[in-house]
Order: structure tokens, then C-alpha cells, then sequence
């Protein structure tokens, strides 16, 4: 029963939002609860979602009071040489992992992952990882009988280019960071990443995925 006369349509060049002060005289219509942040991770970490991954640094800044995205990635910036992050060995021009200046060690990632773990709120964190061969973009990464199925908890990481001159392709990276439960117990840190490696077919990343994969088994059953 609301009635709008405004474009549904965005007319570049044109204001799309009133001023962000003319919303205090405003008669509220509608209020949108998002659901907590929690889920949100859930969704970026569990499916790999990138577009709510892309989000995060704008989220950062407007908690901040402030409005871009290069300000919440100097925002995020503070935060990881805060933790203990080599801020100085690492690039980020976004929040998914795509832009061409995302650039990250695997050192750098383990000093993250081991900050999390220190987390109060860190099962939160843990359980919105995707599961070795249980679900997520880990489901059906090693058979159903293997020994390290359900006993990492990481994320993956998928970026490759169209290599046009030899109609193949170029995995920029494939990666698998998080934790690991080895089968004496231990409970182990880990980053494996795969860089520049050639490509007959798209779907050739998933043996990639795969090799990684097994890298877990292999250090699940001797460490």
C-alpha cells in the first residue's frame, strides 16, 4: 500500500538517495533488521559468496563514520598490523580477493589465523569455515572415507585468468588456509597456496582443489 513515483531505474549522473540529512524529517515506512554479523561471515566463508566478501571494507569504514572503500582498507590496515599481521609484506585493493593488487603471503595468513584463535568469539569464526569433505566449498574436496574428512576447518581461495594467446588459462592462485586437527591430536595451523600454475580448462581448478586436498591428509596422518 506504499505508493512510490520515483524511477525504479538509476539514471547515471543523477542522485539516486536524498541527502543523507533529509532523512531525519522523513516518515519512516519500513525498517530491515540484517541478521547478525555471524551469518554474514557464515555466508562469505562457508560458500565463498564475493560479493558479500567485497562489502566488508565499506562495512569497516561506515562503522567508522566514514564512506569509502580505500578507507576502510586503511582502516583494516591498523587492525591487521595491530594483531601482528606483516602489513608491509601483503596488498589488498579490495575485500574478495579479485582485484589485480590482492596480493597476501602465506606467513602473513597464519599470523592472522593464529590471532583469530585467540578470539573470545573465535568458535563463531571457526564454525563458519568451511569442513574437509563435510560441507561448504570443501564438501566433495576428498572422498567420503578419507581421514582428514572433518577434521579441517579452512577457507579456499580461487583466482584464474583467460591466457587468450594458447585459448588455456593461468591459475593466479588457488589457496587453502585454516586449521587442522592431525590424527595424533595436535591441533596445527596451515596455509597451502598454488600460484601461476598453467591451465588446459576452467574446470581444472578443481584438481587443484583436490591436490590441496590431500596436502591435509598427508599432514593429518604425520604430524
Amino acid at each position: 500500500g506504499i505508493g512510490v513515483d520515483a524511477s525504479p531505474l538509476f539514471v547515471r549522473g543523477k542522485p539516486v538517495l536524498p541527502p543523507r540529512s533529509a532523512y531525519a524529517e522523513m516518515d519512516r515506512v519500513a525498517t530491515l533488521v540484517s541478521p547478525p554479523f555471524s551469518e554474514n561471515a557464515r555466508l562469505i566463508l562457508k560458500v565463498s559468496h564475493n560479493l558479500h566478501a567485497s562489502t566488508l571494507p565499506l562495512l569497516v569504514a561506515a562503522k567508522h563514520g566514514k564512506r569509502t572503500l580505500a578507507e576502510g582498507l586503511r582502516l583494516q590496515h591498523q587492525f591487521l598490523k595491530r594483531v601482528g599481521v606483516d602489513v608491509d609484506s601483503i596488498s589488498f585493493g579490495g575485500g574478495a580477493g579479485g582485484d589485480r593488487a590482492d596480493c597476501i603471503t602465506p606467513r602473513a595468513t597464519i599470523q592472522l589465523l593464529r590471532y583469530m584463535a585467540t578470539r573470545p568469539d573465535f568458535d563463531v569464526y571457526f564454525n563458519s569455515l568451511p569442513i574437509l569433505g563435510v560441507d561448504g566449498t570443501l564438501a566433495e574436496v576428498v572422498p567420503t572415507d578419507s581421514p582428514a574428512r572433518g577434521k579441517v576447518h579452512a577457507k579456499t581461495g580461487t583466482f584464474y585468468w583467460y591466457n587468450a594467446m594458447n585459448d588455456r588459462f593461468l591459475l593466479n592462485s588457488k589457496a587453502l588456509a585454516g586449521y587442522l586437527t592431525a590424527a595424533s591430536g595436535r591441533k596445527l595451523v596451515f596455509a597451502f597456496f598454488v600460484n601461476q600454475a598453467h591451465l588446459e580448462k576452467a574446470t581444472d581448478t578443481k584438481k587443484a582443489g583436490e591436490t590441496l586436498g590431500k596436502l591435509c591428509e598427508i599432514v593429518h596422518e604425520h604430524f
